[in-house]
């Protein structure tokens, strides 16, 4: 069909429009997918994401069953007995809270927690398969800065302009690197060599409390510098706190004490990706900003469109997150360092304060002073976000063009102006910066560049952040999300208070089974619209949207056989239209 602009204010913002325009969505109320072209209910993409999630549970809960029967399951909570009765009961029912509690049990604690887990306690985690790879790499400095720039949360890298006093590092701590004896950080700093990250904002929680023991959460800095013939960022110093008295500066020569002081980094990093990056700025940014499409554009405008392939799923996945997952007791409670209230609040503060525009993936590389190929040159994130944002521009240059002849068909066209205005309203999207003016979309450059971030967000972004999990942080040394030691002071640390740190068995097994499970499930692939747009205006604009994809894969593939470590999360063949999972 062709799509054509409404000639009329069709505002859908009673409740009978809404289930208007959901209809014509084809969204299913259970697992808010749209029915496939064919439009036959068993195979709708609902039921398809279903048999994908049944997957990989299902793989997860024989793991578990392998841990019992090798005597590793030694927690409080047991494994459910194998119930097909329960299981179909469970479905029929749509029911996945108590799914997900039959498939991936809380371990609830270790029967003997007493006793110290060794690194090969941990391995074990993973009876049925092989550690991911980061097992074998995961120990060295070069591992933890390449968390940094192509791990789950690529974003919060800064190029470090001045020392701040808070955190007052020096040429004596770049000393601590071999290759950078006697090199001068003003010079570096000067040379835009030098950056850093700093978890700030992870000072306001509270220390959360394991059923056996408590946990402890941090707020630390990190600098790292690119040496002067180039090459990847290299770690040389960390403070465990934003306030210097009392507190070392550590570096790569102390040892497990600089051990310590990398567990301390990523316990933030992890909980500021799951709390904030993640679950805050891709699921909920989204959320906000598909609800009010759905209200407020009619089902045959072309942006309702363009962009229902974009939330499929979200809904659902939204829901399940907000019932189950971050509720008391539950997953995020179990394996994150905060008190589950103090986390809430901090998303709470952290999404109201949200830039929209800010986070248009050229603009945040530059605010952030990590543009520069020259002076930052592995940053995969980057190099490849930056080709994916380019080609949805460009997708969405043109699908604007076809429907809107000039500016003043944006500023005209009531049913954008008032879902721009909802989204930006600060009861109810509180996406404040949400055209150029809060709320209103001054042209079609504003409003390419509101759709491609959309479609960034629900797309490539969350693939980013999301998929990352499995291959990084299901292996628990490698990426702790909490502490369940005080914050390091001194120097002299040994392996025994390197260990006695990390989170234990159980929440381990915790971690594994969630994040091996949210890294698993990829459903639809980018830039796929079924027959939506076969005989519309920009049929052959989206022939060519697929065929840069095509090339950027390609260019993806050829650089991840030059990177020390492939980066697949954003290959446009492994990216999800939607966050869907």
């Amino acid at each position: 069909m062709e799509y054509l602009l409404p000639q009329h204010d069709t505002r859908a913002v009673r409740t009978e429009q809404v289930a208007q325009a959901r209809s014509t969505y084809g969204f299913n109320e259970k697992f808010g997918f749209p029915l496939t072209d064919s439009h036959v209910d068993e195979n709708s993409a609902g039921n398809v994401w279903l048999l994908k999630t049944l997957a990989a549970q299902e793989r997860i809960r024989m793991n578990l069953l392998a841990l019992k029967q090798r005597g590793r399951w030694n927690f409080l909570n047991e494994v459910p007995p194998v119930s097909p009765l329960k299981l179909a009961k469970l479905l029929r029912e749509q029911d996945f809270g108590n799914l997900l509690a039959f498939l991936m049990p809380i371990p609830g604690g270790l029967k003997d927690w007493h006793k110290a887990a060794t690194l090969e306690d941990y391995r074990e985690v993973f009876a049925l398969g092989h550690p991911p790879d980061v097992c074998k790499r995961c120990d060295t400095d070069k591992y933890f800065a390449e968390v940094m720039v192509a791990g789950p949360d690529p974003t919060r890298l800064m190029r470090l302009d001045s020392v701040p006093s808070k955190f007052p590092i020096s040429s004596e701590h770049l000393a601590a690197l071999p290759e950078l004896a006697g090199a001068d950080l003003a010079t570096a700093v000067k040379a835009g060599r030098v950056y850093w990250v700093d978890y700030r904002i992870t000072a306001e929680l509270k220390n959360g409390q394991h059923p056996q023991r408590p946990k402890y959460m941090y707020a630390p800095m990190a600098a790292f510098i690119v040496p002067r013939e180039g090459g990847a960022l290299q770690p040389f110093a960390i403070q465990c706190g934003q306030d210097p008295a009392g507190r070392e500066i550590y570096t790569p020569r102390d040892g497990y004490s600089w051990k310590l002081a990398k567990n301390c980094v990523l316990a933030a990093y992890n909980t500021c990706h799951e709390v904030l990056t993640h679950l805050g700025f891709t699921h909920l940014v989204t959320e906000a900003v598909m609800l009010s499409a759905l209200r407020n554009l009619a089902p045959n405008h072309p942006l309702a469109a363009l962009l229902r392939r974009h939330f499929e799923g979200t809904q659902f996945i939204n829901k399940l997150a907000a019932e189950i997952l971050i509720q008391p007791g539950q997953a995020v409670d179990y394996i994150c360092g905060g008190d589950l209230m103090s986390e809430w609040s901090l998303l709470a503060d952290q999404r109201c304060k949200f830039s929209f525009r800010g986070n248009y993936l050229p603009a945040k590389f530059s605010a952030a002073g990590t543009d520069s190929v020259t002076k930052l040159a592995h940053y995969p994130y980057r190099e490849d976000g930056l080709l994916i944002w380019g080609a949805i521009r460009e997708w969405v240059s043109e699908f604007i063009s076809a429907y809107y002849d000039s500016d003043a068909d944006v500023r005209t066209d009531s049913e954008v102006q008032a879902w721009a205005a909802e989204v930006a309203s600060p009861s109810i999207g509180r996406l404040r910066d949400f055209g150029a003016t809060p709320g209103h979309i001054e042209d079609r450059q504003d409003l390419i560049d509101i759709v491609t971030m959309v479609i960034w967000t629900a797309g490539p972004q969350h693939a980013a952040v999301n998929f990352a999990q499995k291959d990084y942080q299901t292996f628990l040394p490698a990426n702790p999300m909490a502490g369940y030691t005080e914050e390091p002071r001194g120097t002299g640390h040994t392996e025994a208070d390197w260990l006695a740190n990390l989170p234990p068995l159980d929440v381990a097994v915790c971690q594994y089974c969630n994040l091996d499970f949210l890294g698993s499930v990829r459903h639809t692939v980018l830039g796929e619209y079924g027959h939506d747009f076969k005989r519309s205006p920009v049929a052959q604009p989206l022939d060519r949207f697929q065929s840069r994809l095509s090339t950027i894969e390609q260019q993806i593939v050829d650089r991840n056989a030059q990177r020390p470590q492939p980066y697949e999360y954003l290959r446009p063949s492994l990216i999800p239209n939607s966050t869907n999972i």
